[in-house]
């Protein structure tokens, strides 16, 4: 009895410390792949005018950026994502974008309004949510950002 207690006090840890770390660890999660384009669909809860063409957002998490296009030209954020866990609606992570750089071409006055108001708004997400077909980025609790994947 006195050697089984202790090989069963150790399995019981081993147990119990196997089953903590399967909550904590987020490999289960969907995350976006850096092949995966998305449109933007609405800003802000408004739907976009789908006459003209929509900003993109590509994720590449391994590279530590996000690029796209936006009205007029290309852009690339500097990444950082964090899970954040899953729940019904999808999967969550803090997102961190710092803008690295943008083209300079110009356009119409209204697109580049457009653009500079995309832009800040991804400056400003602060979480994400994924499921298999969308994107949404949020600005605390507030969705400011959705799109679906082109």
């Amino acid at each position: 009895m006195k050697k089984t207690l202790p090989f069963l006090l150790t399995l019981a840890l081993l147990l119990t410390a196997c089953k903590a770390s399967k909550t904590v660890a987020h490999t289960d999660l969907l995350l976006p792949q850096k092949e995966q384009t998305w449109q933007l669909v609405a800003r802000q809860g408004h739907p976009l005018n789908r006459t003209k063409a929509a900003p993109s957002l590509v994720i590449n998490p391994d590279a530590g950026v996000a690029t796209g296009f936006a009205y007029c030209n290309e852009y690339t954020f500097k990444l950082e994502l964090v899970p954040a866990g899953s729940q019904p609606d999808g999967d969550y992570y803090t997102i961190h974008l710092g803008l690295w750089g943008s083209g300079n071409l110009s356009c119409p006055e209204a697109d580049m309004n457009a653009e500079q108001r995309y832009l800040s708004l991804l400056a400003k997400a602060s979480r994400l949510r994924i499921t298999a077909t969308t994107l949404t980025l949020f600005q605390r609790d507030k969705e400011i950002l959705h799109f679906e994947l082109k």
